[in-house]
């Protein structure tokens, strides 16, 4: 692997467990309040960004 590759999967490892731990921050708190609503958007930001991620993987393999 090199170093462009290691960087994007470091990257994509870092949104996978940004979203986890939003996910559990959820848990604990309260969804319904404006934090709680601000978490669960996070999260559905981070889900997208994980899909840019992996596409932006691929363009790189195949370059």
């Amino acid at each position: 692997m090199n170093p462009e590759e290691e960087f994007l999967e470091n990257a994509a490892t870092l949104l996978r467990y940004a979203k986890e731990e939003l996910k559990q921050f959820l848990v604990w708190t309260d969804k319904q309040a404006a934090y709680g609503q601000k978490a669960t958007a996070l999260v559905q930001q981070l889900d997208r960004l994980a899909v840019e991620m992996k596409e932006l993987q691929k363009a790189y393999k195949t370059r």
